[in-house]
């Protein structure tokens, strides 16, 4: 769900107070899993995906766009990446952030009532994709 920069803020502030955050092989698997999607986007020619240690944000993500793509390109298909391939089914919310010379995707979701959440950022680096190879 598409939410506000308020709205967000406010459910992942309250997931992250009921819920148990993402760990070991779980978190794991997630950061894999984000690598892996992240990659086979058409808007993405270089992806990095690693593991913070801050529940803020469990992993954080940052792609090199292909060239020639809008930001509203970027936002739409990084979305689509996270709706279709990354997030749980029980519950996600997200928030796109453009902003000059990037896109910030920031995501929260949790796997079952009372279970761990996972909490993430994407960004998108579109200056770094002009004039690069």
């Amino acid at each position: 769900m598409l939410m506000e920069s308020s709205e967000f803020l406010a459910a992942k502030q309250l997931l992250m107070s009921e819920a148990p955050s993402s760990k070991g092989a779980d978190l794991d698997g997630m950061v894999m899993d984000f690598d892996a999607y992240l990659w086979h986007s058409p808007v993405t020619r270089e992806v990095e995906v690693h593991r913070t240690g801050d529940t803020n944000s469990l992993i954080m993500a940052t792609c090199v766009p292909v060239s020639g793509r809008s930001e509203a390109e970027i936002a739409t298909s990084l979305e689509q990446v996270w709706l279709q391939d990354l997030s749980y089914q029980y519950f996600e919310a997200h928030m796109i952030t453009p902003a000059e010379g990037r896109v910030q995707l920031d995501v929260i979701t949790q796997i079952a009532p009372q279970d761990f959440y996972v909490t993430a950022t994407i960004l998108a680096e579109t200056s770094r994709s002009h004039g690069a190879r």
